[in-house]
């Protein structure tokens, strides 16, 4: 007998093909093992009856210690003075903030249809961050990833030695299941050229991929280039750093070699669309990153949720390159799904609904007059579809939510808990929330 019967709706699949059925989907222990066909007996039934059934959605990108959103420190300041603002707050935090900052941040993701996160955590002042952040992600039954951060500049009391860094990343890799972790120096801001050849050594050795934000502003862009003699993306390609293995997030500042190199090397970029257009970063030129054949992906970035990405994404190109077309809807949700699997080096187990696959599935629920008539389900999932709207949720064939609550944690005690521990840290950083 099959373990989960997800019956009654409409399966956008992500497949090959890119097939949209009315059929029921099969899964056994972690895998779908039947998408339509024959009816089967099953253990349990999950009713998706007037839903749209999608691959679970890939945020690439976020930071899941913000704890602070609706604090006036750093509003209407761009992204260099905005975060030297946080970080002064960042000092307060301990491993309570770094763990309900994990829950109640997974938590929101996962109730929203995001089934895999990359959490670039950092700073790392105080022992016990990371071991408490972990608890928070495997508190709500996420398939999380950790790019652990390296900042070694330029704000004394929560910046690390490069050393001590890496010893700690060496101690993370027996605690982190494999494929889970990155070595993340945080930016070229954050960090000097040799961590970041000393990061691709390290990961080499230990079969760890890279992560960094790059190419995030245009002082970023002079100042490489006045200081190294190469623009932020053709240095990490001469360091090493870039490949096949990495994830450069943002690239809002690219030339034309430094998309080739990109190109050739195989390396993944993520846009995150809402977080530019609040810090005024300036348009990922997506359209020709694809066109250059570069995978791309979708992040978070603390502000809204993976629907609100994927609609972002269509409206911001549509702007910047002043061509309504410039991305589809079809072309977005493929950023969320399948072009976040291939970054992760999972593209044969996520990221499209068929048999083989890791249940990673989403059922939103489009019975509701604001998502009424569905002429196209791809459209109406990106174009009108909300995080609200998400019902149920699997993860390796585990529910990890069903009917918009989560299962494995109490939305009112981490509510409780949330307020409790921010209040607390706004306190010790004496702001007036």
């Amino acid at each position: 007998m099959i373990d989960l019967r997800i019956r009654g709706g409409t399966v956008v699949t992500m497949d090959g093909e890119r097939r949209v059925l009315d059929a029921d989907v099969y899964v056994d222990g972690a895998r779908v093992v039947a998408v339509g066909g024959a009816q089967r007996r099953t253990r349990r039934t999950l009713d998706a009856s007037g839903m749209i059934v999608i691959p679970g959605l890939i945020d690439l990108h976020d930071h899941l210690r913000d704890l602070t959103p609706g604090v006036r420190v750093g509003e209407g300041l761009k992204i260099d003075a905005f975060l030297r603002a946080h970080w002064r707050l960042n000092e307060h935090m301990g491993p309570d903030e770094y763990r309900v900052g994990a829950l109640v941040g997974t938590a929101k993701l996962l109730r929203s249809g995001v089934t895999s996160v990359v959490d670039h955590i950092y700073p790392f002042h105080r022992p016990g961050l990371a071991e408490a952040a972990i608890a928070g992600y495997e508190a709500t039954g996420i398939r999380w990833f950790m790019a652990r951060g390296i900042m070694t500049r330029p704000y004394r009391p929560i910046c690390e030695p490069a050393a001590d860094a890496f010893r700690a990343i060496e101690r993370l890799i027996d605690v982190v299941p494999p494929g889970r972790l990155f070595v993340a120096p945080v930016s070229s801001r954050q960090a000097p050229p040799s961590v970041f050849a000393r990061a691709r050594r390290f990961a080499d050795r230990h079969g760890l991929g890279l992560y960094t934000h790059v190419a995030e502003t245009e002082a970023e862009v002079r100042t490489t280039r006045d200081r190294h003699g190469a623009r932020p993306v053709q240095l990490l390609h001469r360091l090493g750093f870039a490949g096949p293995d990495t994830i450069l997030v943002h690239c809002v500042y690219l030339s034309g070699r430094e998309i080739a190199q990109l190109a050739r090397s195989g390396t993944h970029v993520v846009h995150c669309p809402t977080n530019h257009m609040r810090l005024a970063k300036g348009v990922t030129e997506v359209p020709r990153l694809l066109e250059a054949g570069i995978n791309v992906g979708l992040g978070v970035d603390t502000m809204d949720d993976l629907f609100a990405e994927m609609r972002q994404e269509v409206l911001l190109q549509s702007l910047g390159t002043m061509d309504p077309g410039a991305v589809t809807p079809a072309t977005a949700l493929e950023m969320a799904t399948r072009g976040g699997a291939d970054a992760l080096g999972l593209g044969d187990d996520l990221g499209s609904i068929e048999p083989g696959k890791l249940a990673d599935i989403v059922c939103v629920d489009v019975a509701t007059p604001h998502l009424q008539p569905v002429l196209d389900p791809v459209w109406t999932i990106v174009n009108r579809a909300h995080g609200d709207d998400v019902a149920h949720v699997v993860v390796d064939g585990r529910i990890v939510v069903r009917n918009g609550k989560l299962s494995s944690v109490d939305e009112r005690d981490l509510t409780n808990e949330v307020g409790e521990v921010a209040a607390a840290y706004l306190r010790r950083a004496g702001i007036d929330a």
